[in-house]
């Protein structure tokens, strides 16, 4: 298309000229918009490379971070149980296991009462009840075969029975026995060495080699999360003390006579079995069943002591038992 600035006297060079310059023509035919637009094609793909290559590096960045933090827990956990778990032999392994099996032996038809030798020398009965023991009491139906005796030892406290049986109170009067209930709430010095059988149920599975096995091949720090919760949750040192114990000592309530009430804190009329057990020699020490009732107890302290009174009452008739002739 012709241009009024370009006229017939023009020299055809400098009409050509002017003829690109109006329509945007390079000298040669190629558009300067082309050229243009070439160029910030050119820019945007250089700014998109740059920002994929930054977006590149920071997700690298953050993955080895995560896997540095990952590591850093993996170690953390499998240190923390290193030396517990290296501290424990064959024989504490297999401890949890032992002991069950004398449980359900002890919940099955009793076999009347026994008292070894040894425990009717004088201060026989103390001299066993000074050994590294552990303890659990619950409900007979719970340490039959197919019963449930991780659940009963996690319910399972150090409570007035095994606490008047280390640590007698001076007679059998009510109060008497309310003060040394009330004392031993405060000072659990004198069953220190009595740890609870729950305390080696959790504690075992984290120190066996399957445990820090499935930290080591652990890919996620969800599932190390989950193992460090499971730590954090074991009482790992008195769980050690349980596994290595000598001595078992379980008490078993049967179900209620149907007799009298139920009193307020649980406790109404039954039989109890205590046993007794020497985890080293795997032999029975003692094997006794007694009956509670809590009608002895004053009404006044009834509704709040009378589980904690029977319980002391119970480790009074075991240590009469021992001693009978």
């Amino acid at each position: 298309m012709a241009t009024f600035l370009t006229t017939a006297k023009m020299a055809p060079e400098l009409a050509a000229r002017v003829d690109d310059s109006v329509h945007g023509r390079h000298r040669h035919g190629r558009p300067r918009r082309a050229r243009s637009g070439a160029r910030l094609v050119s820019l945007v793909r250089l700014a998109m490379a740059l920002a994929l290559a930054s977006l590149v590096g920071t997700v690298l960045h953050f993955q080895r971070e995560d896997r540095l933090a990952l590591e850093r827990t993996r170690a953390s956990l499998l240190d923390a149980v290193r030396r517990p778990s290296a501290a424990l032999t064959d024989n504490d392994r297999r401890k949890i296991a032992v002991i069950e099996d004398w449980l359900g032996r002890f919940a099955g038809i009793y076999e009347g009462d026994f008292v070894a030798d040894e425990l009717r020398a004088p201060h026989g009965l103390d001299a066993a009840l000074r050994r590294d023991a552990v303890y659990v009491r619950g409900p007979i139906a719970a340490f039959a075969p197919a019963g449930a005796v991780a659940a009963a030892a996690a319910v399972s406290s150090k409570d007035s029975f095994v606490r008047c049986l280390v640590d007698p109170p001076a007679s059998r009067a009510e109060k008497a026995m309310l003060a040394r209930v009330l004392a031993s709430g405060a000072d659990d010095g004198n069953t220190a060495h009595v740890q609870r059988l729950d305390d080696g149920e959790v504690t075992l599975p984290i120190l066996l080699s399957a445990w820090s096995q499935a930290v080591a091949s652990a890919s996620d720090a969800a599932t190390l999360a989950a193992r460090r919760r499971q730590l954090e949750k074991a009482p790992v040192e008195r769980g050690v003390l349980a596994l290595k114990s000598e001595v078992l000592l379980v008490a078993m309530d049967e179900p209620g006579t149907g007799k009298g009430p139920t009193e307020l804190d649980g406790e109404r009329a039954h039989d109890v079995r205590v046993g007794v057990v020497d985890l080293a020699a795997a032999r029975v020490l003692l094997r006794v069943r007694r009956h509670v009732d809590p009608t002895w107890v004053s009404e006044a302290r009834r509704p709040v002591y009378a589980s904690a009174l029977d319980g002391c009452a119970l480790a009074l008739d075991v240590r009469e038992r021992v001693t009978a002739r």
